[in-house]
């Protein structure tokens, strides 16, 4: 079944926001892990435990921003009309996996190192809602991946026989 161009258009313009999102979040997101020098104070003793608790804080960024940058990648495969295309399945997987990767580091990671850092007390998670369903879709996405390569496969199959 072919694919609109109208469609194709609409993909084309959502990776482009996509890819303007991606960039404005990566700067974002280097200007934090910068530790925004020009607000220290000169011979500051905590700089070093905040710089770090910074990094960590920045984690789970690094996992949506890799979600990001495979949902552009699909929306250009859709634009160029690869439906079904290998392409497509890899690219919901490397997307499940960034939103699985930046939720798992979001709720456990960003807790433990920063409890670590500081030495202080406190329970082994932190339980953010939104943290817990972007890891349960992400899982979900890589299961669904799944479902498309056999879709494909099973596609591919038929097209042999007729």
């Amino acid at each position: 079944m072919p694919i609109s161009d109208r469609f194709r258009s609409h993909c084309r313009l959502l990776r482009i926001a996509t890819l303007v999102v991606f960039f404005g979040l990566a700067l974002l997101l280097s200007l934090g892990a910068s530790g925004l020098p020009w607000l220290r104070a000169p011979g500051d003793a905590e700089a070093g435990t905040r710089s770090l608790l910074l990094l960590v804080r920045l984690l789970p960024g690094l996992g949506y921003l890799w979600a990001l940058w495979a949902v552009q990648r699909a929306l250009g495969d859709l634009a160029a009309g690869r439906l079904f295309h290998a392409a497509v399945a890899r690219a919901i997987r490397h997307i499940g996996i960034g939103v699985l990767a930046g939720a798992l580091l979001s709720v456990f990671a960003i807790t433990n190192l920063s409890r670590l850092i500081v030495g202080g007390q406190g329970g082994l998670a932190y339980f953010d809602l939104s943290g817990i369903v972007l890891g349960v879709v992400g899982a979900a996405l890589v299961l669904l991946a799944r479902v498309v390569d056999s879709a494909r496969a099973l596609q591919a199959e038929l097209d042999e026989i007729l």
